[in-house]
């Protein structure tokens, strides 16, 4: 692992967390799963993995300043900043090429920063076989065991059934399911989850890029080489439909550690064990209710299944089956042009 770089994706916005989530303090700001900001549990997890010095964040440049802020350890040189966000397959070109300027023969952990892991030895455990994968030539993904018949992740098709923690070959990846379907891939036996988390040589994707995203490779290439507006000329695509899902020796190594993606408030309180705050709760006849709201006293009366979320500014009162759905309540503020509470 002397060659293992860590890439950490520091970007996005976090829309389905309003009102918490703002443009200056998108999800990953917010301390969801735990007592700290989701960046920071997910930079004390891949510790474990490469030290300070082979850590890198790419994030917009309107994120710098947090980040410095919220990761102390995190060494100058490494911060990656994006003039601007252009989804995941500019900003992992950006961060593979500037990582394999400094070390030709890097093999690079790509990880979003807004998610949760709860087994972090099972999680180090399965980033070093896909890393032994990776070495060999392969693009790697680490894919989610499914508990559930979830319709809100896209999904892996292995060639193969997937044996124990070793790798197979990723025969399609595969959008978000209707329910009949996700029932169909979870009983096969033959998909997981997509995580969005990878492993790969870092000249190994480039190559790739080079073949599948020739436009984004060459935008990146010349922005790192100071050419003015050259960023702004990357497409804007994630990583799957920019690469990986037209890419050659695509393989996948199972992940099962207790992953969830906190992709709604009601993952969110689901993932809680306890309110720090109980003292100011009062829940009556409001069973599956959750409250978000600091140490502001919250009665929830006769109203069972919400989701219940103080900012101070905004208050969002929703129930936990369309939590999915706060997104609408962004779209509808930009309409109102409110930018004081985007």
């Amino acid at each position: 692992m002397d060659r293992f770089h860590v890439v950490l994706l520091a970007g996005g916005s976090g829309t389905r967390f309003w009102p918490h989530s703002r443009h200056d303090n998108p999800k990953q700001f917010l301390a969801l799963g735990g007592k700290d900001p989701l960046l920071v549990s997910t930079w004390k997890r891949v510790r474990r993995l490469a030290p300070e010095t082979r850590i890198w964040v790419v994030a917009p440049d309107s994120h710098k300043a947090r980040i410095r802020k919220l990761l102390p350890g995190l060494k100058r040189g490494n911060l990656i900043v994006e003039p601007s966000g252009r989804d995941t397959a500019p900003a992992i070109a950006l961060a593979c090429a500037t990582v394999q300027a400094r070390d030709a023969t890097a093999v690079v952990g790509v990880f979003p920063t807004d998610h949760v892991i709860g087994d972090v030895p099972k999680f180090t455990a399965a980033v070093h076989r896909a890393v032994d994968v990776a070495q060999q030539g392969s693009l790697v993904c680490l894919g989610i065991r499914p508990d559930r018949a979830a319709t809100g992740f896209g999904y892996l098709k292995c060639a193969t059934v997937p044996q124990g923690g070793g790798a197979t070959v990723v025969a399609k990846f595969v959008e978000k399911p209707d329910p009949a379907r996700a029932r169909r891939f979870v009983k096969s036996g033959r998909y997981l989850w997509n995580g969005g988390m990878f492993v790969w040589r870092a000249a190994r994707f480039l190559e790739e890029m080079d073949r599948t995203a020739p436009r984004i490779r060459r935008a990146v290439a010349a922005h790192l080489a100071g050419e003015r507006g050259a960023w702004e000329r990357a497409t804007r695509l994630s990583v799957d439909y920019a690469v990986m899902e037209q890419a050659t020796d695509v393989q996948v190594v199972p992940l099962d550690a207790g992953w969830d993606d906190l992709g709604s408030w009601d993952a969110a309180g689901r993932l809680r064990s306890k309110d720090p705050h109980a003292r100011s709760r009062i829940l009556l006849d409001s069973e599956g209710s959750v409250v978000f709201a600091g140490e502001k006293m919250v009665a929830v009366v006769g109203v069972p299944g919400v989701a219940v979320v103080d900012s101070g500014d905004a208050l969002l009162v929703v129930s936990r089956a369309r939590t999915e759905q706060v997104k609408l309540v962004v779209e509808t503020l930009k309409k109102r042009r409110r930018k004081d509470l985007l």
